[in-house]
């Protein structure tokens, strides 16, 4: 069970010091750490040309705009290869855009098969541009662990340039340019953009560098932040500082209606353009988005992005929504035999996996787990794959780091490992499943993290159903884009009774309990993925508290008020 927290009220010293805002804002912006009048005006205003950093402060910036410039003088042959994941997929339509709008043809993408190549280069690939005379290979949302394959170009006369997001682990490439603002004695003052983040600054900074001589008008990378928005927020890389104008202004790109896959997939989700926002992209577009690598290949997410053809995009959404309707019902059956086996007892940490399990829909199964559970949860399956594979998650409140965790295990087990602190895949060795589980265990055992194993809930602020309205909407919607550390704010309602309560959804596995404001009028809250779960076990009459998030609902382009349940427990009379 979760504990709930309330906030303390801000002192008025502090509220003021935010200026002249209303409270509730003032309030929300303050334990988000928004403490002064300026840090407010730059969060509730960004500016694209005020708010996002010099490209060139990011070490390696320059040398890598020099080298491509250079390749695309001399029209020589350049490699994209960006990750299969939608952040990899929405960095390399990034770069294509750019290469397209100067004319340049003499480039080849290549996105890996996620479940027969793994993540990142490898040797044989290098050989594949070898026999193709490439002069240039730029990575994008991959490459900073790969020593060994640019080793392998480097002999062979291939340019390497790595733009990445991910931590330098041990030894880095010796690559001719790395634009990662994690490297070591990198100086840019925000080292947590995305792979897509990094592929638009290194467009802008291009644009910056020659965009007269290539023809290209100040500012047209503006038209490239739907793509860094929908990848910011699929790589759940935290919605502050440069990522929040870059995904600010990048919700007002998709707005725009501009790219065929986009609108077609508005169109078949019956999302209105003029309303989308962060929740759409996260749930709606980026899942969908990534089911192609998870479940076939990343190339038709690439097309999808890039296409200019109403008829070939339309035709890739139809295929993306039934590869995700399959995704489901996979997820669904590992759900299954996961609750068989844990529900009577309560794990360190849950681990699990079958064979015939696909790889590619673990860490969708794993993040419906985490809260469930409140461990760490690790899950492998081989599928079609070649190797056993899996994927792994933690709650932020465990303090856990799942790769240092993983890099405790004995050599031999693993094949490869790594990622971020809370989600992870690793690669196992054949007949070593069993020494894994004891490894993982003894390593968690041993391993910093939160001994309390409380997961706390932390409550901005008590609410009555009255209180729901668009004035109070209004100040809520000032925080948007919502994310990772600049969660939706989330509201306490005690004592409040249950009028009707619907189930909705594939088989009634959403819930909807509705209230009844003191004028009558209905409000409603909804919860995905809940309905059969057992606290959620409620009849008609019942009081509850609740806690809840606000957020405007257009569902048949009808603006409606309602909250999202984040948790609730029974009023006990």
């Amino acid at each position: 069970m979760k504990k709930w927290l309330i906030r303390e009220p801000v002192g008025k010293e502090d509220a003021e010091k935010l200026g002249n805002l209303p409270d509730l804002v003032r309030y929300l912006l303050f334990y988000r750490g928004i403490k002064t009048q300026d840090e407010a005006e730059k969060f509730l205003n960004p500016d694209y040309e005020a708010h996002l950093h010099d490209p060139f402060d990011m070490l390696g910036m320059n040398k890598a705009v020099d080298r491509i410039l250079q390749a695309i003088k001399n029209d020589e042959r350049i490699i994209i290869y960006g990750d299969y994941d939608a952040d990899g997929v929405c960095s390399s339509v990034i770069i294509c855009e750019f290469l397209k709008k100067i004319g340049f043809e003499n480039y080849h993408i290549h996105i890996p098969d996620r479940h027969k190549d793994g993540y990142g280069l490898t040797l044989e690939v290098i050989d594949e541009f070898i026999e193709q005379n490439t002069k240039l290979l730029v990575t994008f949302d991959c490459g900073i662990t790969d020593v060994e394959e640019v080793a392998k170009a480097n002999s062979n006369g291939i340019d390497v340039i790595i733009t990445d997001h991910h931590l330098v682990q041990g030894k880095v490439p010796n690559a001719f340019a790395i634009v990662d603002a994690k490297q070591k004695d990198d100086r840019y003052p925000f080292d947590m953009l995305c792979g897509a983040g990094v592929s638009f600054k290194l467009v802008q900074a291009l644009v910056d560098k020659a965009g007269k001589d290539l023809k290209i008008a100040p500012g047209w990378e503006k038209w490239l932040l739907d793509l860094v928005a929908i990848a910011t927020i699929a790589d759940m890389v935290p919605l502050v500082d440069e990522n929040r104008t870059l995904t600010y202004f990048g919700l007002k790109v998709l707005k725009r209606y501009r790219r065929q896959g986009i609108s077609a997939f508005l169109k078949k989700l019956k999302i209105n353009p003029a309303h989308i926002n962060e929740g759409d992209i996260g749930f709606m577009i980026a899942p969908r988005v990534n089911i192609a690598s998870r479940m076939e290949h990343a190339n038709t997410s690439f097309e999808l992005l890039s296409t200019e053809s109403e008829e070939e995009a339309n035709w890739i959404v139809g295929r993306l929504e039934e590869l995700n309707n399959s995704r489901k019902k996979i997820v669904e059956n590992i759900l299954k035999e996961v609750f068989l086996k844990f529900d009577k007892e309560k794990p360190e940490i849950v681990f699990i996996g079958n064979q015939n399990w696909h790889p590619g829909v673990l860490g969708i199964a794993a993040n419906r787990l985490i809260d469930k559970y409140n461990c760490p949860v690790f899950l492998w399956g081989k599928g079609e794959s070649v190797d056993f594979k899996g994927s792994c998650r933690a709650l932020a409140e465990s303090g856990l780091n799942l790769v240092d965790l993983m890099n405790e295990i004995p050599d031999g087990i693993l094949i490869g490992a790594g990622g971020h602190a809370l989600a992870g895949g690793f690669t196992i060795r054949e007949g070593q499943i069993e020494n894994l589980e004891k490894g993982l265990i003894e390593a968690y055992r041993k391993a910093p993290k939160n001994e309390t194993g409380e997961v706390v809930l932390n409550i901005d602020k008590r609410l009555s159903i009255d209180d729901i309205n668009w004035s109070i909407y209004s100040m809520v919607e000032k925080l948007e884009p919502f994310g990772v550390e600049n969660p939706a704010p989330v509201f306490l309602f005690s004592n409040i009774e249950i009028d009707n309560i619907k189930k909705f959804g594939n088989g009634g596995i959403h819930l909807q309990l509705d209230f009844k404001k003191s004028d009558n009028k209905i409000v409603p809250a909804i919860g995905f993925f809940i309905a059969n779960e057992e606290k959620f076990n409620l009849q008609k009459g019942d009081k509850i508290d609740l806690v809840a998030s606000i957020e405007k609902s257009t569902f048949r382009n009808i603006p409606e008020l309602r909250l999202r349940i984040v948790d609730l427990r029974r009023v006990n009379l």
